[in-house]
This record gives C-alpha cells, sequence and structure tokens, in this order.
C-alpha cells in the first residue's frame, strides 16, 4: 500500500489522464495504442513539451507522425519514435544537479548522467530511495548494489530500459515489504 501511495504521488499527472486528443472518435491505431498505455501517453505529453519549447518545424513533426504512425500498434517501435524525436526536439540536456541530491558528484556513469537529465527517472528514483528505505533494514544492501551495478547500470543511456528497471525493483521491494507485513 505504502508503494502505491509513494507511486502515485511521484508520477506526473499525463501518466494518470489521458491526452486530451484521446477521446477523438477518429484516432488512428496508434494513437489508439497510445492512449491506452499510460507509458506512451507519458512520452505523448513529453514529446508536447519538447515540440512547444522547440522551433515548431511542422514540416518536421508531419514527418515524424508519419513514422510513428507507421508503426502501428507496436509498443516497442512507437517508444523508438518517441524516444527519437524528443532527443532531436530537446538536444543534449545538461546534467541537473537539482534534479536528486547526488547528481551534483563529478564522477557519474553514463545511466546515471541519464537519470539526471530526465525528470521522470529523477523521479523514480526518489521513489525507489524511498521504499529502499523501508525495506533497508532487511539486510537488502547486498541486493541493492547488485541491482544497481547489474540491472540499472546495464541500460546505459536508455531511459526506457532504466524506466523499466526503477519500475520492477520498486515492484520487487514493495512486494517484500508486502510479505514481511509492513
Amino acid at each position: 500500500m505504502r508503494m502505491l501511495i509513494i507511486l502515485a504521488l511521484i508520477l506526473p499527472a499525463t501518466m494518470v489522464s489521458a491526452q486530451e486528443w484521446c477521446d477523438s472518435a477518429s484516432l488512428n491505431p496508434t494513437e489508439r495504442t497510445i492512449c491506452a498505455d499510460p507509458i506512451l501517453g507519458e512520452l505523448d505529453a513529453d514529446l508536447t513539451r519538447a515540440y512547444r519549447a522547440s522551433d515548431r518545424d511542422r514540416a518536421a513533426q508531419s514527418r515524424w507522425l508519419r513514422a510513428r504512425n507507421a508503426c502501428g500498434t507496436a509498443i516497442g517501435c512507437i517508444e523508438e519514435r518517441y524516444a527519437e524525436r524528443i532527443a532531436a526536439l530537446r538536444g543534449a540536456r545538461p546534467v541537473r544537479s537539482d534534479l536528486r541530491p547526488w547528481c551534483d558528484g563529478a564522477r557519474l556513469n553514463p545511466t546515471e548522467q541519464t537519470i539526471c537529465r530526465t525528470e521522470t527517472l529523477a523521479d523514480l528514483d526518489a521513489a525507489l530511495q524511498a521504499i529502499y528505505g523501508a525495506a533497508q533494514a532487511r539486510d537488502a544492501d547486498g541486493a541493492q548494489l547488485r541491482w544497481l551495478r547489474g540491472d540499472r547500470d546495464a541500460c546505459g543511456t536508455d531511459t526506457f530500459c532504466i524506466g523499466d528497471a526503477y519500475l520492477r525493483r520498486i515492484m520487487a521491494l514493495g512486494r517484500q515489504l508486502r510479505l514481511d507485513g509492513n
């Protein structure tokens, strides 16, 4: 239960509610897939913010929409199109030390640099820290270090992989807390 409360507090509103355009009756299969998937919905919201902050090149956006829609209902393909377009719109983002206290460290590995550039990943890191703190008294330090250096860091700079690794770890620790009666 604690985990659900923490996740509800940290997940952006766009993860909870679909985009406004999802109410349209004339959605293509790709758009229906986006509207049905909260992660794709979050990516669409991220893309909207990045596009609004960009030079709003309509021709490039139209080309991207055609490429995205060519994915049909293949979630992995749609995610890749979003990641590519968001990266193109934002360009290389600097590490932000304000996202997590440890982001101002000089020796961040590529995965940690990616977390410090991505608000959603920084939020997942904060949620994991809260859940891990509750589970820490159970000799989980070795398992946490193995997860950090193994599962998480194996993702490199792949934001989707990092996010997935965080969600799996948060769920595993939450399950541990439930089984232990907390």
